[in-house]
């Protein structure tokens, strides 16, 4: 291939063709999404790792599946990448990669199990482009609590490493699920930094997701945001504390995690 017509042609040349062949439809973040049960993507001669999830439905179903790209919404201009052309040379991808992977952040929405094994398929150098990630973090539940705590324990500590000892990223982006009672209720009402480090240090269980996020090293921004919703007032330790740290997120929240992330606030 590195003797064809095309890696023969200037550079310049070489880049228009790419920027044709790659066409990202103006976007710069690609979802990532689990495929859905009984429906594993396709993957052509590239073989991705598979994983096991588990459904969000009463009946809890646990099926095997892998990471895709998840389709454009209606209306919206498609997203284009030649991957045959990658997969032609090394020479080829080494040239291409940078257009699907050093141009773009990527969000796992909350498909947290996700994360690892796309990061992880990737060559080094692939990896290593990658500079941004967005997760959705989930409110606490009681039929998959335990489910979702390991996975986004799992993640987070992938990303201390990155899986091979180098941070994967530079930019997260971390959207938080929470609520807001439709009346007051007895109990703290906001959260500070100062009150988070306190409960972390107790481990406390509600606080768990964020110590584990708060163990990241090596990124160079961090945006939390709010994904509020009204929910019931609470009726347990429990859920007063997660009225009251959703409504920290935007102050206590992020200035605990900037400052344990040696980060500026």
């Amino acid at each position: 291939m590195e003797g064809s017509p095309l890696m023969r042609a200037p550079v310049e040349v070489r880049m228009m063709i790419y920027e044709y062949l790659f066409d990202d439809g103006g976007r710069r973040e690609l979802r990532i999404r689990n495929g859905d049960a009984g429906k594993l993507p396709a993957t052509a001669r590239r073989r991705r790792t598979r994983y096991h999830v588990l459904d969000r439905t009463p009946h809890r179903r646990c099926y095997d599946t892998t990471y895709r790209l998840a389709e454009d919404d209606e209306g919206t201009e498609k997203v284009s990448f030649c991957a045959a052309l990658m997969r032609a040379s090394r020479a080829l991808y080494e040239e291409t990669s940078y257009m699907v992977y050093g141009r773009h952040a990527f969000d796992f929405g909350s498909d947290v199990e996700a994360l690892e094994p796309f990061l992880t398929d990737l060559l080094p150098g692939s990896r290593r482009l990658i500079r941004a990630v967005s997760l959705y973090k989930r409110a606490p539940g009681p039929a998959f609590g335990e489910s979702d705590r390991s996975v986004w324990r799992s993640a987070c500590r992938f990303l201390q490493g990155g899986g091979d000892g180098e941070p994967a990223i530079r930019r997260l982006r971390v959207v938080v699920q929470g609520g807001r009672p439709s009346d007051a209720w007895d109990g703290p009402r906001e959260f500070s930094a100062a009150d988070l480090r306190l409960l972390c240090d107790l481990k406390h269980e509600s606080l768990g997701w964020v110590d584990d996020l708060s163990r990241i090293r090596g990124l160079e921004e961090l945006e939390v945001l709010p994904d509020v919703h009204y929910c019931p007032p609470p009726s347990s330790t429990n859920m007063i504390i997660f009225a009251a740290l959703s409504a920290s997120i935007e102050r206590g929240l992020t200035e605990f995690l900037r400052t344990q992330l040696c980060l500026a606030y």
